[in-house]
């Protein structure tokens, strides 16, 4: 199990490039999880979270006349606590399938154990 923790604490404290290098971090961590799972196919690899934090946008950023740049970001948030924003579960392996959908995160705890008495 991995969890990237101050993901949380980047959202809380609205600090995006805190939040975007511990993303980034946490993404490295998952490629070796998903390199490992390749070379051995019995591993199924569970990517979620437990909620979002901070409400995080990535909008257009500004020109020199003020209007919109799809071509630069700028990050804002909409919160220090939690969102409603859906939180993606994301699956690789034997079983990866059974994870799609929308449902409460609960269920991925049920889906695991059912998984165990196969």
């Amino acid at each position: 199990m991995i969890e990237g923790s101050q993901i949380d604490w980047g959202g809380y404290n609205n600090d995006s490039d805190y939040l975007i290098g511990e993303v980034l971090d946490f993404d490295r961590a998952i490629g070796q999880v998903l390199d490992f799972a390749a070379l051995n196919p019995n591993t199924l690899v569970v990517v979620t979270a437990d909620h979002e934090t901070g409400g995080f946008t990535l909008g257009s950023g500004k020109d020199e006349y003020g209007k919109s740049d799809y071509n630069a970001i700028s990050p804002s948030f909409s919160t220090k606590g939690h969102s409603a924003t859906l939180i993606p579960v994301f699956a690789f392996g034997p079983c990866a399938a059974l994870f799609t959908g929308i449902y409460e995160n609960t269920e991925i705890y049920h889906k695991m154990m059912g998984l165990l008495k196969e």
